[in-house]
């Protein structure tokens, strides 16, 4: 053994790894294959397939190269004459049952099973048995439908429900040769990350209920491109047919980020991106309707209307509302837009934070999101505080991660809330606060005041291990939903001396549980409306728009009507509204003006996590009819006005953010192109825009 590690020797190569290493991840590191099929990185190594037999010198018997350590001086043949007699062997009993209905089945083309079965199985077999049949499909969930026949009970999603998951939904019914994969107590299988376990099977049996029988493996192209569901920004592919069709999204593996795994809102939710109702060509509103125009047309009909406000009523009677669901080119395009072309400082993102805070407070927000942490800074904290926040609603995968933390790697959990969340289960002390009492509640638990009425033995053990911690990672919901608006300022500073508190004796990082994929770039970019001392963070404009404050409005993407008591029928009252939309949301039917927007997989761009991770994404297909990207369509309105903007590529905008936004000041000199920032990303640093 060496300062490096354990050094052996696999089919003649000298081979140096950790301790510890399994001997199939050690063979895996040098490039040689060996077949697995129940093996998986991310689960408990179980050995029931037997396909991974490996021959070690001084053994008596072959033994299962995911279940063995490597030690020193270790001897391996993998490919020797009683390995590739086991092999062989395995695959013939494995497919003694298993139908061979290739031609059909959805895994067709990317199957291990059949893979390795023309690299290491026999030519034919020796069995002219009748095969089983059972009853199929069998509906497991709303997700998932399982074809019993082709499962080779290598036990990976019952795993994967058990060990990762911890829902415990599958299990292996019955013994023996009557085993089968089943529902615990019949009930459907209903999860927030089921169709993982579709990726985990190395054969057909467990496919999605929406993809059945529509494609064939070989008809897709695949595209690097990030989730745009939530904060994390979950690694994903898309696959594409005839180069114009989504037909699915499958998980891109991100240890920095997600580990791997994918919610199931990411892995189904792309039926947006071929909406019948998709916007595919400008719509100005003639005569009371919506009625199609040329890109020309529309542009001149938007610049006379705002120009004739901005010399009527000035420059900030014209708003601007945009989507943090948009790229960072889109939020950063539109920022410009509004302060530079149109000169107007109301310019806002919805959905967010329904707050006003004063510039003191303001001051408090500056500095905790100073000390804002990567995803992964999880797995190495001695302590995860979660605060007034449900990760498994708002980021999924998050939950994974925390889960993984305390179970691989000892990290201790507190959580304090309302209500029992499911990372309930995992914490080491659950602290029951209704939200009104969470400014007490976190003052008792630093002795920093407060806490009257709500001690307990959990405040006890949640001080101890706040006091223990050497690093710690408090995840929280900013929003305060269940916090009246008029005191979610005074909670917020509760929150900031909390962490302060346990920042003077420990290292302290805070991830928000942000509610928008591409929230934190644009509350990075300032797109915040200002309170009335010309600070940010002041009543949302969606407010304004309802109270009647504004005489026009620009909203990109964003689509508060729904949500927003009376900004429906303000909306109407505006002398000019402009919309650029996928689709014809609620907000979009009532515009004057209705551009059409490209989605994220029809364009090149970048976003930034809760983490503050910038990851970029691919164009996987064309737009429809002739929409463009949010950040085209406002450069060429721009040209209407005397200061228009100059990007003519998105990779130029990325360079402008570097160069004018300290927190992303890490990315110069790599912007030059989106490969140089990297499959993975980059991690930002630095403080937000002012």
């Amino acid at each position: 053994m060496t300062e490096q590690g354990v050094s052996l020797t696999i089919d003649g190569t000298q081979v140096q790894v950790p301790k510890d290493t399994l001997l199939w991840e050690a063979a895996k590191n040098a490039g040689i294959d060996i077949p697995i099929f129940c093996y998986h990185s991310k689960l408990g190594p179980v050995g029931v397939c037997r396909m991974c037999m490996v021959q070690v010198e001084g053994m008596p018997k072959l033994t299962t190269a995911c279940t063995t350590l490597v030690t020193e001086g270790m001897v391996v043949y993998t490919q020797s004459p009683e390995v590739e007699k086991a092999q062989r062997g395995v695959l013939e009993f494995l497919l003694i049952n298993h139908p061979l209905d290739c031609p059909i089945c959805d895994r067709g083309g990317e199957c291990p099973l059949q893979d390795q079965t023309f690299t290491y199985g026999p030519g034919v077999s020796r069995f002219i048995e009748p095969k089983r049949h059972f009853l199929k499909p069998i509906q497991l969930g709303p997700t998932i439908t399982l074809d019993r026949e082709r499962c080779i009970l290598c036990w990976r999603c019952v795993r994967f429900t058990s060990e990762i998951a911890e829902d415990d939904q599958l299990i292996l019914s019955e013994r023996g040769s009557e085993s089968y994969i089943a529902t615990f107590e019949g009930e459907p299988y209903v999860s927030n990350f089921s169709g993982n376990v579709i990726e985990l099977c190395p054969v057909g049996a467990l496919t999605s209920r929406k993809q059945r029988f529509t494609f064939r493996p070989w008809e897709l192209q695949q595209h690097s491109s990030i989730c745009p569901h939530c904060p994390m920004g979950c690694n994903i592919y898309i696959d594409v047919r005839d180069a114009q069709e989504v037909i699915r999204f499958r998980s891109r593996t991100n240890e920095a980020v997600d580990g791997g795994w994918l919610c199931d809102r990411g892995r189904f939710g792309y039926d947006f991106i071929a909406s019948p109702s998709r916007v595919t060509t400008p719509l100005i509103r003639r005569d009371g309707r919506l009625q199609p125009a040329s890109w020309p047309v529309a542009y001149r009909f938007i610049a006379e209307n705002l120009q004739r406000i901005q010399r009527e009523q000035g420059n900030d009677a014209v708003g601007g509302i945009a989507s943090p669901r948009l790229a960072n080119e889109d939020l950063f395009t539109f920022k410009r837009f509004m302060s530079h072309v149109i000169g107007s400082r109301m310019v806002d993102y919805w959905p967010r934070p329904s707050v006003d805070l004063s510039n003191s407070q303001q001051t408090l927000l500056a500095a905790l999101e100073a000390r804002l942490a990567p995803i992964d800074a999880i797995d190495s904290a001695s302590l995860v505080v979660i605060v007034d926040a449900d990760p498994s609603e708002r980021q999924p995968v998050m939950e994974l991660r925390i889960r993984n933390a305390v179970n691989k790697r000892g990290v201790k959990l507190v959580e304090i809330g309302p209500r029992d969340i499911p990372l309930t289960e995992k914490a080491a002390a659950s602290i029951r606060s209704d939200s009104d009492q969470l400014e007490g509640a976190l003052g008792a638990l630093t002795l920093s005041g407060g806490g009257r009425g709500v001690e307990s033995e959990e405040f006890e053990t949640a001080r101890s291990l706040l006091k223990g911690a050497d690093s710690i990672v408090v995840l929280y919901d900013d929003y305060f939903p269940e916090v009246a608006a008029d005191a979610r300022g005074d909670t917020l500073q509760a929150l900031v001396r909390f962490v302060d508190a346990i920042g003077a004796s420990s290292e302290v990082g805070v991830i928000p549980m942000l509610m928008t994929s591409n929230e934190r770039a644009a509350r990075d970019f300032g797109l915040i409306a200002p309170n009335d001392h010309g600070a940010t963070w002041g009543r949302p404009l969606v407010q304004r728009v309802a109270a009647g404050d504004l005489a026009a409005l620009i909203l990109a993407g964003a689509d508060p009507a729904p949500d927003v008591e009376g900004f429906a029928s303000a909306l109407r009252k505006l002398a000019f509204s402009l919309v650029t939309e996928l689709e014809l949301t609620e907000t979009a039917t009532l515009a004057d003006v209705v551009l059409p927007a490209a989605s994220f997989a029809e364009k090149f761009g970048s976003v930034t996590n809760a983490g503050r991770r910038v990851q970029t994404f691919s164009q996987a297909i064309p737009a429809p009819g002739i929409a463009r990207p949010d950040w085209q369509i406002l450069v060429e309105l721009s040209q209407r006005w005397d200061s228009p903007l100059s990007y003519s590529r998105p990779e130029q905008v990325l360079e402008d953010i570097a160069g004018a936004v300290p927190a992303y000041a890490g990315l110069r000199g790599v912007v030059g192109g989106y490969s140089r920032v990297g499959a993975e990303g980059m991690s930002a640093g630095g403080a937000a825009a002012e």
